[in-house]
């Protein structure tokens, strides 16, 4: 089932010819916060499982779920424990993130996968050898389609100008450029639009 997520945008207006990455000079720039996702994350609650090796059972469950962003990646990470009778783990699990934007769509995708850890029985049993009883957890088809966020669409915008001769001129208002980059704790679209004289 696809997740949806509508929210509501700010945008901040500036003045140039080109999409410029690095600093403040594009028409708009329009910022999503990784708390969107991480709030879906948070709704899903914990994650349960259970089996056995021989004679010993277990159970595991993965909670805390989140979506960590910055310019340089994007991760996830949560954490799991691990229970044996009266003996219990805790880990740290961790996974990909993959951000896209499709333009035609005009629709955010954030797809979370490999998430995935192996841990060794006999950290939980010390009565166990070492790398003899090795439990996979792997959580990655609860992931399986991505998160799609909405993002906004510019209308194109027209003005009906009266020129001096009775005459009327068109200003079309276009969007000519939008690309996404990832910045620290977010997502940014940053858009160019350009003014066509019909």
């Amino acid at each position: 089932m696809i997740k949806k997520i509508y929210i509501l945008f700010f945008c901040i207006l500036y003045s140039n010819s080109g999409i410029n990455k690095d600093i403040y000079s594009n028409h708009m720039e329009l910022f999503i916060h990784e708390n969107i996702v991480n709030e879906f994350l948070l709704s899903i609650g914990e994650i349960e499982g259970s089996g056995n090796i021989g004679l010993f059972d277990y159970n595991w469950n993965v909670y805390d779920l989140r979506v960590d962003i910055n310019k340089d990646s994007s991760i996830f990470n949560g954490l799991v424990k691990l229970k044996s009778g009266s003996f219990e783990r805790e880990d740290i699990i961790v996974g990909d993130v993959t951000i896209s934007y499709n333009k035609a769509k005009n629709l955010i995708y954030v797809q979370i996968s490999n998430i995935i850890i192996d841990i060794d029985l006999s950290d939980v049993l010390s009565i166990l050898p070492k790398n003899t009883f090795m439990i996979n957890i792997d959580i990655s088809n609860y992931f399986l389609e991505p998160f799609e966020i909405d993002a906004p669409q510019p209308k194109e915008i027209s003005y009906s100008l009266p020129l001096s001769n009775k005459k009327e001129r068109l200003i079309l208002i276009n969007l000519k450029e939008s690309n996404l980059i990832l910045v620290d704790n977010g997502i940014k679209i940053i858009s160019v639009y350009e003014c066509l004289n019909k």
